[in-house]
């Protein structure tokens, strides 16, 4: 197999991939309301997935309950937006265009969306404690602040992507200068 063929296949499988994450990243919070018993095997393993007990979030009503919702979905929404380029940018590949600018630019959103995912997902949390205890009584309030080693390696990856995406942009724009020379 040569080495375009396997970019172009696995780069296929990746766009697949990250369809599959996009879905999922769009359900996981309807999720937690529509299905609890679902949503609590899936929070059990992680709890930077949520921030607040999963009972608290449920017995939440009106306004409240879509503030919370809206606040949970901010992150998703922006990973969402971002794969959705890094999906672009398998595609563009999967059809053999590697050294162009607007694959390059789906590379370069995709790394802003995951530096601005990881910058909201902490403050998400917080505010979401926030707005999930405000009406309790004083002494039941509570606002949580977490920060976890996904959110540092999702910020330094973020990070290497964006370098690398302007560094390619880089080569493209030499790339094309010399097929012009000739």
């Amino acid at each position: 197999m040569s080495p375009t063929t396997k970019i172009r296949t696995v780069s296929l499988i990746l766009s697949w991939l990250c369809l599959i994450a996009i879905v999922f990243e769009l359900g996981f919070v309807p999720l937690i309301w529509l299905t609890p018993d679902m949503a609590q095997n899936a929070i059990s393993y992680s709890d930077s997935l949520v921030p607040v007990p999963l009972a608290d979030l449920q017995s939440l009503k009106g306004g409240q309950l879509f503030v919370v919702f809206i606040t949970l979905m901010i992150p998703s929404a922006v990973m969402t937006f971002g794969l959705w380029h890094l999906r672009k940018m398998f595609l563009c590949f999967a059809h053999n265009a590697i050294f162009e600018h607007g694959t390059i630019r789906h590379l370069k959103i995709f790394s802003i969306a995951l530096l601005s995912q990881t910058l909201l997902s902490p403050l998400a949390g917080t505010l979401t404690s926030l707005f999930v205890t405000i009406t309790r009584p004083e002494g039941e309030r509570a606002i949580s602040i977490g920060l976890s080693n996904v959110e540092a390696t999702s910020f330094f990856l973020g990070a290497l992507f964006l370098i690398i995406s302007w560094v390619l942009g880089e080569a493209v724009t030499l790339h094309d200068e010399n097929r012009s020379f000739v």
